[in-house]
């Protein structure tokens, strides 16, 4: 049975508050190396490329451990 993204992090003690800003923020770095790659003829074009919607790697990727963020220190 495959874990729910809320039971992942619960389990890595990540809150779920910090972790949407970590997805939202990896989600725009994704989808701006993605427009930096592709042609301008691309850019304009509906044709879908198969590939995840980078909101959807970006939730993958965070919940993987694969990106790295930093908490802000409370004074």
């Amino acid at each position: 049975m495959e874990l729910d993204a809320t039971e992942i992090l619960r389990k890595t003690g990540i809150n779920k508050y910090e972790a949407v800003i970590a997805v939202a923020k990896h989600a725009r770095r994704l989808n701006l190396e993605r427009l930096r790659g592709k042609t301008e003829e691309e850019q304009t074009s509906d044709s879908s490329d198969k590939l995840p919607k980078v909101i959807t790697q970006a939730l993958k990727d965070v919940l993987a451990g694969k990106v790295e963020f930093e908490r802000p220190h409370m004074t």
